[in-house]
C-alpha cells in the first residue's frame, strides 16, 4: 500500500506530458517559449487537432489553444483537466479510447514516422543500434536481452508483413516497407506502458 513509501507510486503521464514527451521522442518538439497560442480546429468527424501545417503545431501543450468548447481530442481521452468546472485536481482514468488513440489517431502515427525517421538519422542502418536508441529515448534506459529479442522479432515480422501487401498491391499505393516496419516498431513503443507510466 505504499504506507512507508520505500517508492513513489505508479503514475501515468498527465494528457499534456503525454503529447510532449512523443514529440520529444520524435525529435520534433519544440520548446520556444512565450509567444501566442497555437490554434485548434474541430473536423466534421468531431476530433479536435492542430493543424499539422500550422508554425506551432509541435510546440509543447502548455501553449494550445484552450477552449471549454474545443479541448484537443487527445488531451480529453487522456484526462486533461475540465474547464467548465473548478478542477483541483486531475483525474486519472484507464478506458479503451485512450489504447484507440494511441493505436489510430493521425498524431500518434506522424509522431511514430518521425521517430523511425530520427532512429536512422541518429543510429544508421544497424537493427540494434536503432533498437537501443529508440529504448533510450522512450523508457530512458537500454533494452534487456528479451526486449531487444522480441523487438527484433517484430520489426522482422512487420517488414516480411508490409512486403507481402505491396506486392499485393501491384505498384497502386505502396509504401517503403522499411519504413512501414520501424514507423510501427515505435508506435508500439510510444502505445507502450514503458512509455505511458513513470516509475
Amino acid at each position: 500500500d505504499n504506507q512507508l513509501l520505500w517508492r513513489y507510486p505508479l503514475r501515468r503521464l498527465d494528457a499534456d506530458a503525454l503529447r510532449d514527451a512523443m514529440l520529444s521522442a520524435s525529435g520534433e518538439l519544440n520548446g520556444e517559449l512565450f509567444g501566442p497560442y497555437v490554434p485548434t480546429k474541430r473536423l466534421p468527424d468531431g476530433n479536435v487537432v492542430v493543424d499539422a501545417k500550422d508554425a506551432g503545431a509541435v510546440r509543447r501543450s502548455l501553449y494550445l489553444q484552450q477552449r471549454r468548447t474545443q479541448v484537443l481530442s487527445m488531451l480529453e481521452v487522456f484526462d486533461a483537466p475540465g474547464m467548465v468546472t473548478n478542477c483541483p485536481r486531475r483525474d486519472s482514468s484507464t478506458v479503451v479510447l485512450q489504447s484507440l488513440s494511441l493505436l489510430n489517431a493521425d498524431f500518434v502515427v506522424e509522431r511514430a514516422a518521425a521517430m523511425a525517421a530520427r532512429l536512422a538519422r541518429e543510429a544508421g542502418d544497424n537493427a540494434a543500434d536503432r533498437i537501443a536508441r529508440a529504448f533510450l529515448l522512450t523508457y530512458g534506459r537500454g533494452p534487456a536481452a528479451e526486449e531487444r529479442a522480441a523487438a527484433e522479432q517484430f520489426v522482422a515480422e512487420q517488414l516480411a508483413r508490409h512486403k507481402t501487401e505491396n506486392a499485393e498491391k501491384k505498384d497502386k499505393d505502396q509504401v517503403n516497407a522499411d519504413e512501414a516496419a520501424w514507423r510501427d516498431f515505435c508506435q508500439m513503443l510510444l502505445a507502450s506502458n514503458g512509455f505511458l507510466y513513470v516509475e
